[in-house]
């Protein structure tokens, strides 16, 4: 690999009159923050390719990954289940499949280990699941909704009293094409409900999360546009809408603000490009656009996560071609309540690196997982990339 890393880097500006008034609390405390350090990356190889989608923090402040591990033959792979110690070590990993293909795309630590979202290919088609491994990283059961067509989960929520609701999309029931697809479940892997939302067209989530007020916030895309549905705590559709920036649009995540309302964060491309440009659509809590915020350059660029930190505002993971050390790379973007940009981190090298996954500790500290290219070996390795908490006292 090569050795040459990006640095943190500082993309903020400052006036006398922000310190004061974020010093007597006029404005959130995010507005004095300066870059975290990076503090480790750690590569876990691979034979083959293969690269982590979810990431979370344990309880002993290491972190777990999930995501797929190919063989020689691209068309079948195993779901690919790491943890790594809080110094960034790997304590184990695990490979492990019920398909063809089987992909992990989120994670979540729970008591007593972890559940695990995706889906599982076979010669039938593509079917979603959940599952469920214990500390050491073996199962311990897990949840195949085996339907008639194509159907995939990509994000995993936890609920009050014990539960866990998954979304992603599926071809087999629902108005046509590919629907949202909501399902919940209890901690022993037994569905309680399903639920799709959509039209003739088509539409894919990628994020859920539980609301405040009750119920659930889904955001993906919908004929080239963000789109979020929000539901009641039976997965009943309350609201139902689209976001149109005029080119190709698609949401990968959406956070609840603890002011009230919710950050969307995707891709934007206009109409007849081939690129695309990282795009944040902030709104209220009936849905409506407060502002949007488009971050890029004269590459491709693309937001696919996104964590509220205790000081508000917001962070966001992108991937970048317009900026950083080589093809690729990732950055962490700190976006004040309003959509201002504080400060910018970028990680990588020289080589292709990209992440789609991110998490915040409990205290302040940020992981994010995806996958580098080992010049080596000619294939991708997961990368997991650890920073420590933004600076609250670095302000020029």
């Amino acid at each position: 690999m090569a050795s040459s890393r990006c640095r943190p880097r500082k993309d903020r500006s400052a006036t006398f009159l922000t310190l004061v008034l974020s010093l007597t609390g006029l404005f959130p405390a995010c507005m004095l923050a300066g870059p975290p350090e990076i503090l480790w990356e750690t590569e876990i190889p691979s034979l083959f390719d293969s690269r982590a989608w979810g990431i979370d923090f344990t309880d002993d402040g290491g972190a777990v990954v999930v995501g797929e591990a190919c063989t020689e033959d691209p068309d079948i792979g195993s779901l690919l289940l790491a943890k790594l110690t809080p110094q960034g070590g790997i304590q184990w990993q695990r490979t492990t499949g019920w398909g063809l293909f089987t992909s992990g795309q989120d994670v979540l630590q729970v008591p007593g280990g972890y559940i695990v979202c995706g889906d599982v290919t076979t010669e039938a088609g593509a079917d979603g699941f959940v599952a469920r491994f214990d500390y050491f990283g073996q199962e311990v059961w897990r949840l195949i909704i085996e339907k008639p067509d194509d159907d995939a989960l990509f994000d995993l929520a936890e609920v009050p009293g014990g539960l866990y609701a998954a979304a992603g999309y599926t071809e087999s029931t629902g108005a046509g094409g590919t629907d949202f697809w909501l399902v919940l479940i209890d901690g022993d892997g037994v569905l309680q409900w399903s639920r799709t939302y959509g039209t003739a067209g088509s539409e894919v989530a990628y994020s859920v999360r539980p609301r405040s007020a009750g119920g659930f916030a889904l955001c993906g895309g919908c004929d080239g546009n963000f789109h979020m549905v929000l539901t009641d705590e039976e997965g009943a559709g309350l609201l139902s809408r689209s976001y149109d920036q005029g080119g190709h649009e698609t949401a990968r995540c959406i956070i609840e603000s603890s002011e009230g309302g919710f950050l969307m964060v995707g891709s934007t491309m206009e109409e007849g490009g081939y690129q695309t440009d990282s795009w944040l659509v902030c709104t209220d809590e009936s849905g409506n656009e407060q502002w949007n915020l488009v971050l890029g350059g004269e590459g491709t660029d693309s937001a696919w996560d996104a964590v509220e930190p205790a000081t508000g505002g917001f962070v966001v993971l992108c991937n970048t071609m317009s900026d950083g050390c080589g093809s690729y790379d990732a950055s962490l973007t700190r976006i004040d309540p309003w959509g201002n940009v504080i400060w910018t981190v970028l990680a990588g090298d020289s080589c292709w690196n990209t992440a789609s996954g991110l998490a915040l500790g409990e205290t302040g500290d940020l992981v994010t997982g995806g996958r580098t290219w080992n010049s080596e070996t000619d294939c991708y390795d997961t990368w997991v990339v650890r920073t420590g908490p933004e600076d609250l006292l670095d302000w020029p």
